[in-house]
């Protein structure tokens, strides 16, 4: 006597069924996966490409701005708070938010008018990053920025007075840092040691931030762009160091070390 017990026909099938549906769902989800990667990784070269292109034209600007003025750069920022407001004021003129927008023949801060913030984050503004990280709750109260004016540029007097940088006094033109990207908010480092990611007009490197996989961009005196990390500039402590990777943050390094 046979004591096997028979398979059932419909258990076998509703196994495989749900077999088929497992196998199924388990394929949709790779796809997904691939997809989302795609998608991210596609619009990671868009901002990348649009960064570039913004900061180039501001390297552009620069450029014209020293022929213009004898070798005198714009300055860092404008006294008090970075906010719509002193943006506005005539001593912020010759802030490099303001000069180098000119420059270029676009809307300056200053005039963005009663409503600035609705120009100021629209991808067709030249100081706009669509790859950074705005803090959305506070970003109509002033304009926040994704990349700034080195700040180790300018001079500092005894009295706490600046004194704008002067060409004449750039040793090493191609390989000075003029403008790099900044981080606006602390969701967007990608190492510890980063700090100060305010969104202010002036940045140094503790704030650079590598949007872009780990890297980001510099734009130097002379007018070109190169890609960097984080840690290319820095020391086992994130402060910058002159020289370091062919990068300089001062004019005058041998006088002025970082």
């Amino acid at each position: 006597m046979n004591n096997r017990r028979r398979s059932n026909p419909a258990l076998r099938s509703g196994k495989s069924r749900m077999m088929e549906i497992l196998v199924g769902a388990a394929v949709l989800v790779i796809a997904i996966g691939i997809g989302t990667t795609v998608l991210n990784s596609g619009k990671i070269k868009r901002s990348k490409a649009e960064a570039l292109q913004k900061m180039s034209r501001i390297g552009e600007a620069l450029r014209g701005y020293l022929d213009d003025n004898n070798g005198e750069f714009p300055l860092e920022d404008a006294p008090g708070k970075d906010d719509w407001l002193n943006a506005a004021k005539p001593e912020a003129e010759t802030v490099w938010y303001n000069a180098l927008t000119k420059q270029i023949a676009a809307t300056p801060v200053s005039e963005l008018g009663d409503n600035p913030a609705s120009q100021f984050y629209q991808r067709s503004y030249p100081l706009f990053l669509s790859g950074a990280a705005y803090p959305k709750t506070k970003k109509e109260g002033k304009p926040y920025f994704a990349f700034g004016f080195n700040s180790s540029l300018q001079v500092k007097a005894e009295d706490g007075t600046e004194t704008p940088a002067n060409l004449a006094g750039i040793q090493h033109q191609d390989r000075t840092v003029a403008f790099l990207e900044r981080g606006v908010k602390k969701g967007e480092k990608t190492n510890k040691l980063q700090g100060g990611f305010d969104g202010g007009s002036k940045a140094n490197a503790k704030n650079f931030v590598g949007r872009y996989k780990g890297k980001g961009h510099i734009l130097f005196i002379d007018g070109h762009v190169e890609e960097f990390s984080f840690e290319d500039l820095t020391d086992a402590m994130g402060q910058a160091v002159n020289g370091q990777a062919n990068v300089y943050w001062t004019g005058d390094p041998d006088s002025r070390p970082n």
